[in-house]
Formats: C-alpha cells, structure tokens, sequence
C-alpha cells in the first residue's frame, strides 16, 4: 500500500470521527452499536430480555493507541508485519525497515537490511535473534544482543519466515522460508558453518503464504491448504485442504497460530479451523495426525490469537455494494468502502463473546491483508497494527472490573480482585481496607461471624489499631473462638497490646480449656504477661487437681517463663514425649543423669501404648464383616529408636557411658538396648563393653549376635568362645575359632556338630588354606554324603575333580553320584565350550586384522615433487627426457630410489632402447614387463633403511642390497613388519617401480 494514501490530514479527519464511536461500541455494559451509531429494531419483549441477560456480562477488552515514537515513524513509513515476544515488538514497514519496540511504542533498535517490504517477521524463544522476510527475496537474521547479520538471498519474493523455537540454542541453527518461488525451505548449518538448504515442500502447489514454527512441527500454507511437517520423523503429518467455496488464496493471508504444542489455530478468508495434533496408532502411517474442527464466518480474519480458553479473532469488513447489471452506474464497481475492523471473541462453542470495533487510523483505505495481530501471551496484550497505526488491546483493568463488581454488590469477587491485584501495585481508586471493612460490617450485621474472622486476615493485614477495634467487637459479641484463630501474634504480623491476648485467654480460660491449651502452645510467651496466666490456670487447677488439659497449659507456661525444673515435673507426670525436647531446650542433662532408669521406662511406657493401639486395631479388624487390607499400617518403633535411648546415646559428653551403663546394671535388658543403640551410631563407642554385649546379645538378641561378633574388634576372642560355648551356639564357635586362627577346630565343629557340606567348603574357600582342604578331603573320603557334596560344588574351589576321584574308596557306596559325576563333566564340557569360542574369536580377529593389513599394503602410493631418493637424496620426479628414461622405485614404507642407485648394473635387464615409441603404441606395456622383472627377482628387493635394524646408513653407499634376511612384507603407518611365508601364508610385498 502506498503511503501516499495516508496523509496527515486524513488520519485527523478519520480519528475525530470515530475515536467517539469506539467509546460507544465499547460501553460499559458491553453493548454493541453499529458503526455508523443506529441499532437493530427489536420488539420491547427483547429488548428486554436481551438487557437482562447483557447486564451480568462484562466487557473483556480496552484499547490503547502506542504513540511514542512509533507514531513518529509511521508518519513517513507505512508497517507491513510485525511479531511480539515477551522483551519487545518487531516491527517491519514497507520500505524495508525493521524496528524494535518496547511494549509502549519506543523505539529500541533499528535495522534497514531490506531494500523492500517486510512481510514477516520471526523470533525465537529466547528472544535472542530475529528474522525478517522481504519482497527483495532475502532473509535476514538479526543478532539481539551481539551484532550479527545473516543474510540468505534466496532471488524470489519471500513471504514467510520462521526461526525454529531453540535457534539461538542448537548449532544447527534451522529456520524456513518461503515465498512465490512455491517451495518451503529448510535451512540449516551444515559441518564448518556451512549453509545447508532442504526443500520440504516442492513447488507446483502454489506460493507459500505463511510459516509457524512450533516445537517439532511446522505448520506452513500454500495454494492447497495447510499442512503439517514434523521435524523429528522428517515427515509431512496432515494436509488440511481449503474449504469448498472458500475465496482465491492470493487474496486474503493465511494467519496461523499455535495456541499450545498440538493446537493450531487457522484464519483464512472467512473460515477458521483448529487443528489438534495426536499420536498415531495405526502402524504404516506417520508418527503424527490431526482432528479439524472449522468454523465459517460472516467476516474476513485478518489475525486470531488465543485468549484464555476462547479465541480472538481480528475481523475486516466493508460496506455492500449492490449490483444492477441494467444500470450503467460507475459507482457500483468502485471499491468497497472498509469499515472499522473489529476484534471478536468467540468461545469453544464457535459463540461470540464480544465485538469491539477499533479505532485505527485509515481504516477506510485499508484491505483485509494490511492488519496483522500478535499477542504477548504471558500478559494477554494483543497488538494490532495497519500501515498507520498500532493499537493496544488488553483485558478491562482492576478498576473498571471493581467498579463493575461493587454496583452489583459483588464484594467478595471485588475483594478477591483487589487482593491479587496488590501484586502488581493494586488499585488506583479502591483501597482494599475500606472496601473490606464495609464488607466485615455486612457479615457481621447478617449473624455471619465465622466468614467475617475468615476475611479478617485478608482486610485488616497488619493495621494494629483494626485488629484490635475488631476483636474487641468479637469480644462483646461473645464470638472470640471465631476470631481467635486469625489473631496476629508474631512477626511480620503486628502484634497487639497484651491486654488484647490476655482477654482472649481468660475467656478461654472460663469457657473451653482444651482451647485455651492449643491457643498456649500456638502464641508465643513475649505478647502476653505469663506470671499473671499461670496464676489464673494455677488457681483453677487447685479446684481440680487432676485437670490434665491444664497440667498441659503449667508445663508449657513454665517452660517459656525459664522453670524448667517446675516444667519437667509436669510433663513427667503428663509422661509427654517432649519432655525429651525439654531437656535439650534446657540443656538439662544434669538433672536427669541420676534418672536413666526412670527415662527407660518412659520409653517402656510409650511402647506399651503403641503396642496396645495396634491391638485395639486388630480387634477391630477382627470385629468387622467384611475384612480390609490396611494400607500402610503402621509398626511398632524398635527399643533402641525410642526418644529416652536416643536422647542417652545422642548425648554422651553430657551423660557419660560408664555412668548409664552403672546405673543399667540390675536392669539388663534396659543395658542391652542402651548399648545396642550407641553399637549402632559409632562401633568404637563403648569398646570397654563390648565383652558385656556378647552375653547380651546371646540372651536378649541372639540373630545379632553373630553380626555383632563379624563388626567388632574389642572383645576377647576367649570369652566370647567360652559364652558361645556355654550357651551351645555353634555357628559364632565357628567364627570366634576362626578369628583365633583355630581353623582345623573350626572346620571339625562344621563337619561334626553342623554336618554342612556347602558351609565347611565356604569356610575352606574364605580360609584360603590348602591344608585344610586336605583336612576336608580327608575327613570326607569315608562319608559318601560328604563326597556327594564335593562333587557337587567343585565349581568354586581349588580341588582337582580327577584326583577326589581317584581317592574315593573302592566299592563305597555313594548316594546320587552319577548325577554329581555328570555335573562335573557339565562343568568340563562347558569350560571346554568357552575356550573353543574364545579360540575361534581370537582366530576370527586375527585374520580379519590380517586382511585389513593386506588392503593397506596394497594402496597406492602419491608421490610428489618434493620426493627424494632416499641415497642420493635427489628429486625422485624431474622432467620427462625422451632420450634417457629414468626409473624409479618406492617401496610400501614410503622409501623412495633410483633404480641405478638401489641395485647394481647388472643386476636386471635393461629397458629396450626404444621403449618410448613401444610405450606411445602399447601404452605401459613394457613397464610392466619391467616390473614382472623385478617381482620376480630371489630375493625380494628390500627397504634398505627399513631392513637395517639399527639404521646403519653406511649401507646406502653400497649400491647392492644386503640380501641376506628375508623380504620385506609391508609397512603400515611406518612400522616394518617382517614376516615368511611358512608364518601365516601370506605372500611377500614387492615393491613398487615407476618410471618417467
């Protein structure tokens, strides 16, 4: 579009006239008039109908006009595309220009890389590049942050452009494109930077109108319709065709968006579709497919955006002209006159929510393809732009929706809002207290106490002066129990005046001691004076002594007034767990190291309780009908998890061992799990001990003993064997016996008192000693169940099967020893199976490396200017002389001679005289012949600086080889490797000869 339509004095004329219609057809109730300021007749009926059902509806949008100095910029251009992100709006213009704009129209950078217009624009999700298309055919990526400029020529119109979402992340940085040139293009980075182009859509189907990159896919259009590629499995997904009918593509742009990962929104012309992308569960067919939902319209869609769960959807449309083909009027083929374009919301349901029409500058002269829409989706902003104009629509702000809300009365919904709203700096016109505290009189006019102390905390916040006015309101309306759980009582809050506290405890007090206890335990002692409340709760409870909800409230008012003694009292005759937290509050180990027995019991105590709850629930179980599973039913705590244990263990600074453990004395098992417990935290705790806790296990914990006996190295090795032996326990004999190195002991102990074949060979194999095998085997010659055994587990030991074979008795009867006989054969014949494999794949390598040393022997090999001979040092190429041939020979360690240099005169025959004339007819002929020569010479010729193992140069001034080794086979990377043919019947290399 031109920018001669747009002169100064028709964007004045055009905004005076309908800057005052926008404000009509955006009322405060939402209603709709037309254009032009008439409405619809309707009948009285519905109108009155169609107000009521209006009146509850509130309007969803308000427009902004950006001036700043994007006005200043659309006054000598004209916009063409534009893309909003998150940071900043791009925006190109007709005459090449792409601007970056913050979100009020200033201008952030500028860049001019297009030398026509900008028709799209695309940014990544970083915001860190942006691209722009242009009619000049080229495709620009501009760098955000650093200065880089990327510019792909592709010498056809450009329509479209899009970044994939990562570019700035992924090396490959992919993006496409397309235009009239009818292909869609993917670009990409190839390896050193070089640029790689795929074509994804080929041409034929018409020019491509538009591009939207989304996660995988891409979603692009074209003559055809829309249609899907995914990126990941590098197929096309979908094709969505036109609707039948539907209007000339050229015509009107495909505007496509993606409304979330698999949800594409489409606006063509006058229908809108929504594509739902899904997986595939037909095999044979690609990954992906979509559901097409459509939509037609009465209007054509210049943009559609998402709007929360609805659609927003940019609307064009211009006056009807009507056509008498009988009359020969010149107007009625005139251009439509456009009207106001409108910004329609519509539901799931494909209703109409709401139509604004906006007041954009020129909006007579423009055509459907000149508005874009775009969207900051975080912030629900949507821009429209024209070639004259930008326009901002966002929702309705806080103080037209509270304003709205209070006519109706609506106050918890204002309340709500006014609340989130504080976030972002909340109302300029409604104070939240004031609104809040009409909102409390109310509740509490309507008997609603509990939901006036519910909103209390949200409207008073932290005005001391409120709180206190409102609790005392509470107070005389003898409602404090519904307050009292909202009173602020510690930091940030505010705290009230003692009094105030006081007041609701002594009301407490009178009326509900459980609340009175948990409201003790919740407020911290500082805002309230605790001597006068313990003389209040200590007077009551001399009434009735066995009052423990306020034995409770002494213990807890005790321990914030630093009584820690007067507070240990009672919880010990509460027996409350935390009387354990009070002695560490309190640091009052001293108090209680004459009292271990005391506290040990205590955790006897708890243990009983729980283990009665768990039968009280088992009863239950039992009692019921129809019996359930429980799930995660809980278990008894282990002794030594109990809160006295671990308070004793946890503090042995403070409550010394030796000093426990004395006291412990007559109560064994209390001595038990003590030590038990600190066994568990530190092993070298308590070593002095250890000799104790060997009886202790054996008597009170006999399945840990054994471990006990495996994890210490304190105890002495004859007493514990003297308490094992006492008490008959063979299996730690065993082990004590063991670590005394009493190993044949051990072992007879096993054989005879145990009688476990698996369990004397472990003990051998761990031993390690092989006259204890001896002592093993010999002892099992004469028991056949013993030789059974044996057999049977020779996998893991040092014993020759053949010789226990052989040392079997004559005629002894052994039960089960054919089976044990095939187990040992089993075990040969799979022994004998694994060398065999490993054998063929030792072989199977080893030729295969072979061949792959043959195929780099038999390579060419390049010889260059710079080759000399490695005798006389001279260039090995020199110019070709038709009257005297030189030759040359190069052997496969890329040593390189003249032949007169490596071998003697008469060593072979010299080439015929004219070998010229018989190379130009017979082409390399002789050559050849030349080199069958040299094959076919006994010995081989060899590398002499390759054969001379410790490189004696003296050698070269021979011109004779040294052919007394054997030949050379071939280098590979410049290791010699020397070989004969009896070896591994590979033929000897020869070297190459080439002649110039």
């Amino acid at each position: 579009m031109d920018n001669t339509e747009y002169s100064e004095e028709k964007e004045k004329s055009i905004l005076s006239n309908n800057e005052d219609k926008v404000v009509s057809d955006m009322d405060s109730e939402g209603n709709e008039e037309s254009v032009d300021g008439t409405s619809e007749e309707v009948t009285e009926s519905e109108e009155s109908s169609e107000e009521e059902s209006i009146e509850e509806e509130e309007p969803k949008l308000k427009y902004k006009r950006l001036e700043a100095d994007v006005g200043e910029l659309l006054k000598k251009d004209t916009a063409s595309a534009m893309a909003v992100s998150d940071k900043y709006v791009a925006l190109g213009t007709h005459n090449g220009d792409l601007f970056i704009l913050d979100f009020d129209g200033n201008l952030i950078k500028r860049f001019s890389s297009h030398s026509a217009t900008v028709n799209d624009i695309s940014i990544d999700v970083a915001e860190e590049y942006v691209a722009s298309a242009s009619m000049d055919g080229k495709v620009v990526i501009h760098g955000m942050y650093i200065d880089s400029e990327r510019v792909f020529n592709y010498r056809r119109p450009v329509q479209c452009v899009a970044l994939d979402p990562d570019f700035s992340r992924k090396d490959s940085q992919q993006f496409v494109s397309g235009g009239l040139a009818g292909q869609l293009i993917l670009n990409e980075k190839g390896w050193f930077g070089q640029k790689q182009d795929r074509v994804l859509q080929h041409s034929g189907e018409g020019p491509i109108y538009a591009a939207r990159w989304n996660g995988n896919l891409i979603a692009y259009a074209n003559d055809e319709g829309v249609k899907m590629y995914d990126t990941q499995s590098q197929q096309r997904i979908t094709y969505i065709k036109r609707p039948p009918g539907s209007p000339r593509p050229d015509l009107y742009r495909c505007n496509l968006c993606w409304r979330s990962d698999n949800q594409l929104l489409i606006g063509w012309a006058n229908y809108v579709q929504i594509a739902i992308v899904k997986e595939q569960t037909v095999s044979g067919l690609p990954p992906l497919y979509a559901e097409i939902s459509m939509l037609q319209t009465d209007f054509i869609v210049c943009g559609i955006a998402p709007f929360n769960d609805m659609t927003l959807l940019l609307a064009y449309l211009s006056d009807e002209i009507t056509k008498n083909e009988m009359m020969d009027d010149p107007e009625q083929y005139k251009r439509p006159r456009a009207k106001r374009p409108e910004l329609r919301i519509i539901d799931s349901f494909n209703e109409e929510i709401s139509t604004d029409a906006l007041p954009l500058h020129g909006f007579q002269y423009c055509q459907a393809n000149d508005y874009v829409l775009d969207y900051y989706p975080s912030e629900d902003m949507f821009y429209v732009v024209s070639p004259k104009d930008l326009v901002l629509a966002k929702p309705r702000d806080l103080d037209d929706h509270i304003g709205w809300l209070l006519d109706r009365y609506r106050y918890e919904e204002a309340l709500s809002n006014l609340k989130e709203a504080q976030a972002w700096g909340g109302s300029k016109v409604y104070d939240l207290t004031e609104v809040g505290e009409k909102y409390l009189g109310y509740l509490v006019d309507e008997e609603e106490f509990a939901k006036a102390a519910e909103n209390c905390p949200k409207i008073i916040k932290d005005s001391k002066k409120l709180w206190e006015r409102w609790v005392f309101r509470f107070a005389e309306l003898k409602h404090l129990q519904e307050i009292t759980p909202y009173i602020p009582f510690q930091d940030p809050d505010p705290q009230l005046s003692s009094t105030a506290y006081e007041m609701v405890l002594a009301h407490f007090l009178n009326n509900d001691h459980q609340a009175l206890c948990d409201t003790i335990m919740k407020w911290p002692p500082t805002i309230y004076n605790i001597s006068s409340v313990t003389v209040l709760v200590e007077d009551i409870l001399e009434k009735d002594p066995d009052n423990k909800i306020l034995m409770e409230c002494l213990a807890e008012l005790y321990a914030y007034n630093h009584e820690p003694d007067k507070a240990l009292e009672y919880n010990l005759r509460l027996r409350r767990p935390n009387v354990f937290d009070l002695i560490r509050d309190y640091d009052l180990f001293s108090a209680v190291q004459d009292k271990v027995v005391l506290l040990m019991d205590f955790d006897q105590h708890l243990i009983s309780e729980k283990q009665k709850q768990l039968e009280n629930e088992e009863n239950k179980e039992q009692d019921s009908v129809k019996k359930i599973e429980p799930i995660g039913k809980s278990r008894p705590k282990k002794e030594t998890e109990m809160p006295a244990v671990r308070l004793l263990v946890e503090n042995t600074e403070s409550i010394p061992i030796a000093h426990v453990v004395s006291q412990l004395k007559s109560h064994p098992q209390y001595l038990h799990t003590y030590l038990d417990a600190l066994f568990n935290k530190d092993h070298h705790k308590g070593y002095e001990f250890h000799d104790d806790q060997v009886e202790l296990y054996a008597e009170y914990d006999y399945p840990r003993l054994i471990d006990f006996l495996r994890s210490s190295n304190y105890y002495d090795f004859e007493k514990a064997y003297k308490i094992c032996e006492q008490r008959d326990l063979v299996p730690e004999m065993v082990f004590v016996l063991g670590r005394m190195g009493n190993n044949k002991q051990a072992l007879m102990l096993i054989i005879e008192r145990l009688g476990e074949v698996q369990l004397a060979i472990d003990f051998v194999n761990e031993q390690d000693d092989d006259i204890l095998w001896e002592d093993l085997l010999t002892y099992s010659l004469d028991k056949p169940r013993f030789i059974t055994g044996l057999l049977e587990n020779l996998g893991g030991t040092r014993l020759d099967p053949i010789s226990l074979i052989k040392r079997i008795p004559n005629g002894l009867e052994i039960p089960e020893l054919k089976k044990a006989l095939i187990k040992v054969l089993q075990d040969y014949n799979l022994q004998a199976s694994l060398r065999e494999g490993c054998q063929k794949i030792l072989v199977s390598d080893s030729v295969s490396m072979a061949d792959q040393l043959i195929r780099a022997q038999k390579r060419g090999v390049s010889c260059g200017e710079d080759m000399g001979c490695s005798i006389c040092s001279s260039p090995i190429i020199k110019e070709a002389n038709t009257e005297n041939i030189e030759k040359y020979v190069i052997f496969f360690c890329r040593h390189a001679y003249h032949e007169e240099c490596l071998f003697d005169a008469d060593t072979i025959l010299p080439l015929p005289e004219n070998i010229n004339k018989l190379s130009s007819i017979n082409g390399v002929g002789p050559k050849v012949r030349r080199t069958v020569i040299l094959r076919a010479m006994t010995p081989s010729p060899q590398c002499p600086i390759c054969n001379d193992s410790q490189h004696n140069h003296s050698i070269l001034n021979k011109k004779t080889l040294n052919t007394s080794t054997g030949p050379i086979r071939g280098f590979v990377r410049g290791q010699n490797r020397q070989s004969v043919k009896d070896d591994d019947g590979m033929p000897p290399m020869v070297p190459l000869r080439l002649e110039i």
